[in-house]
């Protein structure tokens, strides 16, 4: 498992130092306007690297992987690296998440719908899988 901002130069290979450089000047930049450049929820070429670097890693190992924070869900299909990732787990009208039950990882996503008299309930949805742990970890 890993975060989803790992696959990249900055974030992968600088860690110590872009630590570092969160830590002590990143809020302060931020309070001034700056907007995050190693976000792959805000650049979508950003997001590609590091999604292809996630799945070439996957391919080299031969090694299932389940990230997050990239703003884009994935789930493998058959004969596809096994690459999964929740997007971003929490947006505003909803969560996504991966759920591994019963020997099952399935995508999620947990939202808020309104009733025929207004209230309000939470729904769980499958937006992918579910898929055996057994026969992942078997192919």
């Amino acid at each position: 498992m890993v975060h989803g901002h790992q696959g990249d130069l900055i974030n992968d290979k600088l860690w110590r130092i872009t630590r570092f450089f969160s830590r002590y000047f990143w809020k302060y930049l931020q309070l001034i306007g700056f907007r995050d450049p190693t976000s792959p929820a805000k650049n979508l070429k950003k997001r590609v690297t590091v999604e292809k670097n996630i799945i070439e890693w996957v391919n080299d190992k031969h090694q299932m992987l389940i990230a997050g924070h990239t703003h884009r869900p994935s789930f493998p299909g058959d004969g596809q690296p096994l690459y999964f990732n929740d997007g971003s787990c929490v947006s505003p009208r909803h969560i996504t998440g991966m759920e591994i039950q019963n020997g099952e990882i399935m995508l999620v996503k947990w939202s808020v719908k309104p009733k025929e008299d207004g209230a309000l309930y939470i729904i769980k949805e499958i937006m992918a899988g579910p898929k055996k742990l057994k026969d992942i970890f078997e192919s």
